[in-house]
């Protein structure tokens, strides 16, 4: 007997008495008249639960029960294409089989917000990649949170006063951590358990082992069982990109929240810098099949390769604490912003060429017309480009005008992260920058439109009279009427593109370089391009006074003289203490002592030692 094996696998049981088991149980949940819900990604997980979900149903049915199912699927925009034509085409295969069935059957899509997208994200100026040993984020803005969201706002409709359920494809054997996260929410192949958030969910394959899943694929293609899909497609997938498969999804509904650390996926989203080598797209870039790939594999070994160069960073800091902002590495810099941005729309541009040559539709695109413009409102917003110069790009790349092919070997610069300084700027970016009219409300449309334009208030201890700014549609499921959030109208992007986005690249192309005065973000706004929540209004509104501020003290524009940064800000020992509590947590401030005594320990051994020369 092999005593490293986990107790799951040698407990051999055979696949038939596996299968019976998880459809008695689903079966058992189906006579109780419980609304289910079903995680599906379309890996081999997911697929043999959906073959369980549909035997069991078709049991159900001949007891003269009508089980219902909502499917709910994440997509994070950027999923490998492999999978992501896979997961769409087995989801329609899923529609297809229930209504042949008779299955009353939803499947609803969850993806991540336009603002958390990862254009707009990353090149956006946002945030950075999440590389490794670094927070994560990615797994939960693009993956937990958008299908938490959806589940908040479906569940309860679907459910018609019952409680939801949702079934994951979580394995105990699937990995020793895994098994333990598991085990500590009290998960079973039997009954249902609650996640953190009290919603009742349910693993029906918790105690299959690997070979189980596969074996019940190997069937399904084999045509011994007759279900939803013949498996041919996706066990292609697996055979073509290796053993390999992502679970974000499954731990964070079970966990009832955002999991900690980061994805851990490798067969997912084709951008992902969490891990260090992409082996799914190497063992794909292997077959001539997939070599339409090879410009998103070149994009992401260049964002892994770069990640640590400060000089491809900005240095200015974006939060005010205790009177100060942080001097140090930051987002990446405008020019590694727009490096980024032309690089990925020509991929996009190449992908649609070749596309077109093959009679198919483009099998990805990273950045869609909308994510153009709302780059091109974040960098305007932020003091980095200005004159719309993102969409100057974006034209001319699909224009044929320019391409630009990602180097294999990036000039790396500076590695070495310095540590945190501080400036002053006061107390918020009003008093920082010291001008009324530095924020959205603009003079020229107050006095042009005073009286033909309604306004509404926004916020209460320091109100700000503007415009209406955001978007509202009615809630198909409430009736209710809700914001929508940052979004880009899409009437307005049409006539934007088709008549008005040549003529003003032309009109702002002096405000291009170095300006950063948030010309183009005020004009997305002011003719209802942009449309941002109403809880966001005060936050954009400190952004463009930011703008200015940066302006006043010349860093803002698409360059930043960091030495002059340096030169004026203080350094960790001259501020006060309430200042590196506010920037730096007790575990990162301890870390930068214990290090900056080790520095002064070895240069005073260094100059004994200069000394006894």
């Amino acid at each position: 007997m092999d005593l490293f094996v986990t107790a799951e696998i040698r407990n051999v049981v055979p696949l038939e008495q596996r299968i019976d088991e998880a459809v008695g149980a689903l079966l058992r949940l189906m006579r109780q008249g419980s609304p289910l819900c079903a995680a599906f990604s379309s890996g081999k997980d997911s697929s043999a639960m959906m073959v369980v979900f549909f035997i069991a149903a078709e049991k159900a049915l001949e007891e003269g029960i009508e089980p219902r199912l909502m499917v709910l699927h994440s997509d994070t925009r950027i999923e490998n294409p492999v999978i992501h034509k896979l997961a769409r085409s087995e989801m329609d295969k899923i529609r297809a089989h229930a209504m042949k069935l008779g299955i009353e059957m939803r499947v609803e899509i969850a993806s991540p917000t336009l603002l958390d997208s990862w254009g707009p994200r990353i090149l956006g100026g946002r945030s950075i990649p999440s590389f490794p040993m670094t927070n994560g984020d990615c797994s939960n803005d693009w993956k937990i949170k958008p299908m938490q969201t959806l589940r908040k706002r479906l569940l309860p409709v679907w459910g018609n006063g019952s409680e939801c359920i949702t079934l994951t494809g979580s394995r105990f054997s699937e990995s020793a951590a895994r098994g333990s996260k598991m085990r500590q929410r009290g998960e079973s192949a039997y009954e249902p358990f609650r996640n953190r958030q009290g919603e009742l969910c349910f693993s029906p394959l918790a105690d299959w082992s690997t070979d189980d899943v596969w074996e019940l694929l190997g069937l399904v293609r084999a045509g011994i069982y007759t279900s939803y899909t013949d498996a041919v497609d996706v066990i292609k997938a697996y055979a073509d990109a290796g053993p390999t498969s992502c679970a974000v999804i499954n731990d964070g509904i079970a966990a009832g929240g955002a999991g900690k650390g980061g994805c851990g996926a490798r067969f997912g989203c084709h951008q992902c810098q969490m891990v260090k080598n992409d082996s799914s797209m190497e063992y794909l870039l292997e077959d001539p099949e997939y070599a339409f790939m090879a410009g998103l594999g070149k994009l992401r070994n260049f964002i892994a390769a770069t990640q640590n160069d400060v000089s491809r960073r900005l240095w200015v800091g974006r939060t005010i604490k205790e009177g100060f902002i942080a001097i140090r590495p930051d987002v990446y810099s405008p020019a590694m912003m727009r490096e980024l941005f032309r690089y990925t729309v020509t991929l996009d541009v190449l992908e649609y060429e070749q596309a077109c040559d093959l009679g198919i539709e483009p099998r990805f695109r990273l950045i869609p017309a909308d994510h153009a413009v709302a780059i091109d409102y974040l960098w305007s917003l932020n003091g980095h480009w200005d004159g719309f110069t993102a969409i100057a790009d974006y034209l001319e790349i699909w224009n044929g005008v320019v391409r630009y092919a990602i180097p294999e070997s990036p000039v790396i610069g500076c590695e070495q992260f310095p540590e945190p300084r501080f400036l002053h700027v006061g107390e918020d970016w009003a008093q920082a920058c010291g001008d009324t009219w530095a924020g959205i409300r603009d003079p020229f449309m107050v006095a042009m439109l005073e009286s033909c334009m309604e306004e509404t208030t926004y916020g209460k201890s320091n109100p700000l009279r503007l415009w209406d700014v955001t978007q509202r549609t009615v809630d198909e499921q409430t009736g209710k009427q809700i914001e929508e959030g940052f979004t880009i109208d899409p009437e307005s992007l049409l006539f934007f593109f088709e008549y008005e986005a040549e003529r003003l690249i032309d009109d702002y192309g002096s405000y291009r370089e170095n300006q950063g005065r948030g010309w183009t973000a005020r004009w997305y706004l002011q003719y209802g391009l942009v449309k941002i929540p109403s809880m966001q209004v005060l936050r954009h509104d400190d952004a463009f006074k930011r703008t200015a501020f940066k302006r006043l003290i010349g860093v803002n524009g698409s360059t930043v003289d960091v030495e002059m940064l340096i030169e004026a800000s203080s350094s960790w020992d001259e501020v006060d203490e309430t200042v590196k509590k506010a920037f730096l947590s007790d575990s990162r401030r301890t870390a930068l002592e214990d290090a900056k005594q080790s520095r002064t320990a070895q240069e005073a051994q260094g100059d004994l030692f200069a000394l006894a020369a």
